[in-house]
């Protein structure tokens, strides 16, 4: 498609952004050298082509001269200094009214001037300046008696090329710095996502492993112990570490095998529907628990019944660890809006919050269980809290609001 020797021109300039948001010309030297070749065409063209369709064309020497120098001097400047090389050409048109020399070349000149300067500076300014110089050569042809509107045309053409360029490019750079943005935007939720997978990966591991190795760790010290004088007892504590082992691999490759493609996975989520196999473990391992559930039981989310699975398998392993006797109780309330869970242990009447909340591995101290139990609590939205009452009893106590799946009187929603 054909285009206008100016477009052509135009099209070479290369920019970039200012600190104060106006554009300015920043192209390679090849660029700016087509871009001055072009608007000297231009100009040398328009100094010979006919102003009209019935006029021949104008050969005038001086005239043609006089743009050539014009070209020569002010073309390669006209970056660096556009006010002043806009300023000159200005000058020149009107010097060339009293002289005889006025012709088209020196208004496209004064064009391409007017279209450097609106390149930098704001769009209002821009906008006056073109109108101005346009009126200033509409003045200078009538007086010149060269015709009048086409001249104003050649300035209001250059000027709205540079503001449409303008334009065009304050828009890619918003693009651009959107596009940035949003970069850096996905970035910092790549990450933080990373470090939501970690914790939750690390919350997993601990669910799968803390009760196993604490029954490995209390049967291996009792094994140690009765091995010399009653070897039975030293027999079946062995027993129990070697099922306490196996079970605890077994759900370690589960646990792997869910976080390689969780589509694969040959189990569902833990949820209270498993609450009987803890208690099953518990007991073996010589913990006494006694459920009783109140409300009607409605299906809950999954995060909400994993959440709830966990809250009581760790108050449970922290008061088979802790606890001063081998009970505890577990209360499960569906209440009109929540789950409510109450896990109760004695302790011994020395024991502190230090003690049960500081560890759950006296040889570690670790506040891995009940800060993630914290998390996992806060993570559906829910609350926690756990202490020593002063009737000599350590309680734990969760309010899980329901998940989605269900409107406050239990019915789906």
């Amino acid at each position: 498609m054909w285009q206008p020797h100016g477009a052509t021109m135009l099209q070479t300039e290369v920019d970039t952004v200012t600190r104060d948001g106006l554009p300015r010309i920043a192209g390679t030297r090849a660029a700016r050298c087509l871009g001055d070749g072009g608007a000297a065409l231009l100009v040398l063209l328009s100094t010979v082509l006919p102003a009209g369709p019935r006029q021949s064309f104008v050969w005038d020497p001086e005239a043609l001269a006089l743009n050539v120098v014009l070209c020569l001097l002010l073309l390669p400047v006209r970056r660096r200094w556009p006010g002043p090389v806009l300023a000159v050409t200005v000058a020149v048109v009107c010097v060339t009214v009293p002289l005889g020399l006025f012709n088209t070349g020196t208004v496209t000149m004064a064009a391409v001037a007017v279209y450097t300067v609106v390149l930098r500076v704001h769009r209002h300014l821009g906008l006056a300046l073109s109108l101005a110089v346009a009126l200033l050569a509409v003045g200078c042809s009538l007086l010149a008696d060269r015709g009048g509107p086409q001249h104003a045309l050649v300035v209001l053409l250059g000027g709205a090329l540079g503001e449409a360029i303008q334009s065009q490019r304050a828009v890619v750079a918003a693009v651009t710095e959107r596009a940035e943005r949003a970069e850096r935007t996905r970035e910092a939720l790549a990450r933080q996502r990373v470090a939501e997978d970690r914790l939750a990966i690390a919350r997993d591991l601990h669910d799968v492993v803390a009760h196993q190795i604490a029954v490995i760790s209390l049967h291996a010290g009792a094994a140690g112990s009765a091995l010399p004088d009653r070897p039975d007892d030293a027999q079946r504590s062995l027993g129990v570490i070697r099922q306490a082992s196996r079970t605890v691999l077994t759900e370690i490759g589960d646990l792997m095998s869910t976080l390689r493609d969780p589509e694969q996975a040959t189990i569902g989520p833990p949820g209270l529907g498993q609450l009987d196999e803890v208690l099953r473990g518990l007991a073996v391992d010589g913990l006494e628990v006694t459920v009783r559930t109140e409300g009607d039981a409605v299906e809950l989310a999954g995060s909400v019944d994993v959440t709830a699975l966990r809250v009581v398998q760790e108050a449970l392993t922290n008061a088979h660890k802790h606890g001063s006797d081998r009970r505890a109780h577990v209360l499960v309330e569906y209440l009109p809006r929540s789950l409510h869970l109450t896990i109760a242990n004695p302790v011994a009447p020395g024991a502190g919050t230090e003690d049960r909340a500081g560890t759950e591995d006296r040889a570690v101290g670790t506040r891995q269980g009940l800060v993630g139990m914290a998390e996992r609590v806060e993570s559906v939205r829910g609350t926690v809290t756990s202490g020593r009452t002063g009737t000599g009893i350590w309680l734990v106590d969760a309010d899980l609001p329901y998940g989605p799946l269900h409107t406050p009187e239990g019915t789906s929603a």
